[in-house]
């Protein structure tokens, strides 16, 4: 029986993630780099510590600590002058879950200041009893710690949970787990890698609640 649903936050709950990405293209132009889709894909869901890798590895020379600084000024801008939008079915989803005694963590590739900020600018921290943040693991997305530490935490078995994400690397990392991945694209569509190992892609996060009155 499923106990608890662990949230990916950026692309999952909120839409924000395009705007980390526009934040993320706009700091490599600042520093005569290139930011294709395919490196955004590869590192599209994970940490900063994971990102910092792969792009050192594809970038020699690049001060990424710089690219990141660059990043983060364009994106608290953009979001000082435009609100944070939710993700369809959300608040929907997490009043079923409470109304229905589920325990709620999240467990994003964001630093934990960033995530506790944005939840509550949309009204929704306090529906979490766990928060997990990319900085308080060592390895990044689709490693599984985040959502081992969480399941740690929250003091239930990897059958008793769900997570849903919307990338590859978060999937790939509920799946490491022992979990079942539940997948709502945004930026990208599965992979076949991918779709077979979601347990469900769904459209919205709507669905997330007739998933569970079929599970359970």
């Amino acid at each position: 029986m499923i106990k608890a649903v662990i949230f990916d936050m950026d692309g999952t709950m909120l839409d924000t993630e395009h705007i980390k990405e526009e934040g993320l293209k706009y700091a490599g132009k600042c520093l005569n780099v290139n930011i294709d889709n395919e490196t955004l894909t590869q590192i599209r869901g994970t940490n900063n510590k994971r990102l910092k890798e792969i792009l050192c590895s594809k970038f020699e020379g690049l001060d990424v600590q710089k690219l990141l600084e660059i990043r983060e000024k364009y994106v608290e801008a953009y979001f000082e002058n435009h609100p944070i939008e939710t993700k369809k079915g959300l608040l929907e989803l997490l009043e079923f879950l409470k109304n229905h005694e589920y325990k709620m963590a999240v467990a994003s590739s964001s630093n934990l200041e960033v995530i506790k900020k944005y939840l509550k600018k949309v009204e929704v921290l306090d529906y979490f009893d766990i928060i997990m943040g990319g900085d308080l693991v060592t390895k990044g997305k689709p490693d599984p710690e985040i959502y081992l530490k969480c399941l740690e935490r929250l003091g239930l078995s990897e059958e008793e949970c769900i997570g849903v994400e919307d990338t590859a690397n978060g999937v790939l990392s509920i799946y490491k787990a022992g979990m079942k991945p539940i997948m709502i694209p945004d930026l990208e569509e599965p992979s076949k890698e991918i779709e077979q190992v979601v347990y469900a892609k769904l459209e919205s996060l709507l669905d997330v609640i007739l998933l569970l009155k079929e599970i359970n």
